[in-house]
């Protein structure tokens, strides 16, 4: 068997054997980011040095086989896949807390490692060791040389939502919005992706050929809730064309941009998607949506 089918073959007994025990809640320590992995920016050279060091070897196991020994996406499985593995020599991320432009911290790519990244081939980690995850984390930024001298962005404030969200004058305020921020040209008037400048877009940072999300179905691939949501509106999602709307968001005009107006947009994004955005808000909030079925 050759090497990269064999790797594939235990690739897909992993997932497997993670599908089953997935059954079982590990709701203790699923997204958790522990206290002692926030320090790491002030950890000693060494420490740090000690975990990349174990980091290769978690990345060796796990990784290599999409992302690539040089850490380029270019792994003997990559090719075999249609949404190709994250090249992490470039110090592009698409999913972050952090700014526009500016890396990811060490907690945006735990949650990543941890979580997986829905309707792509990246698998959530949850089942590795704990150290594990944060180890490899410190060798994923070894492949990108400048990540010292930048360091991570900090992590924006997203507030709480509003009691006003998923209301009909919060949707209806939405919509006009959306049409004002002409997210149209990209995601079409009813949110499908196919508005007049999808198929006109340029390839990513990456090269790969860029589709405006559909709203309408399938998991959001950076989370599911609205503060999820909230976020891609407030950072962008970066190596696309989905720019960051926080200079228009942060310093509302008063007239065309309004207080809260960021809200307002990410209820009628979610409205498009009607039975899931009421699941995705009950889950979120702990409370079913005003006129949803208990």
């Amino acid at each position: 068997m050759l090497p990269h089918v064999r790797w594939l073959h235990t690739f897909a007994g992993r997932l497997r054997a993670w599908a089953v025990v997935a059954a079982v809640p590990a709701l203790g320590s699923l997204l958790a980011w522990p206290a002692a992995a926030a320090q790491a920016p002030d950890r000693p050279t060494s420490q740090l040095e000690a975990l990349a060091a174990q980091g290769k070897q978690v990345y060796d196991r796990y990784c290599v086989g999409c992302h690539g020994e040089k850490g380029d996406g270019k792994g003997p499985g990559a090719r075999l896949l249609v949404v190709k593995p994250r090249d992490f020599t470039q110090g592009v991320f698409k999913f972050r807390s952090t700014p526009s432009g500016t890396l990811p911290t060490d907690e945006d790519l735990y949650k990543i490692i941890t979580r997986g990244v829905y309707r792509t081939s990246m698998p959530d980690w949850a089942l590795v060791p704990e150290r594990d995850r944060l180890a490899v984390i410190q060798y994923i930024k070894t492949f990108y040389p400048e990540w010292k001298a930048q360091r991570p962005g900090k992590s924006i404030f997203i507030p709480e939502p509003p009691d006003t969200l998923a209301s009909p004058e919060s949707i209806a305020r939405g919509k006009e919005l959306y049409i004002l921020l002409e997210c149209t040209a990209c995601h079409g008037e009813t949110g499908k992706g196919d508005g007049p400048s999808a198929a006109k877009l340029d390839p990513d940072v990456w090269g790969n050929k860029q589709k405006p999300f559909d709203f309408t179905g399938g998991r959001l691939k950076s989370g599911p809730s609205p503060k999820d949501v909230y976020r891609t509106f407030m950072t962008g999602v970066g190596g696309t064309a989905m720019p960051s709307y926080a200079d228009i968001f942060g310093e509302p005009d008063g007239e065309n941009i309004k207080e809260g107006d960021a809200w307002n947009l990410v209820s009628f994004v979610l409205s498009l998607r009607t039975t899931s955005f009421r699941a995705d808000k009950t889950a979120a909030t702990g409370a079913p949506v005003k006129g949803t079925p208990r």
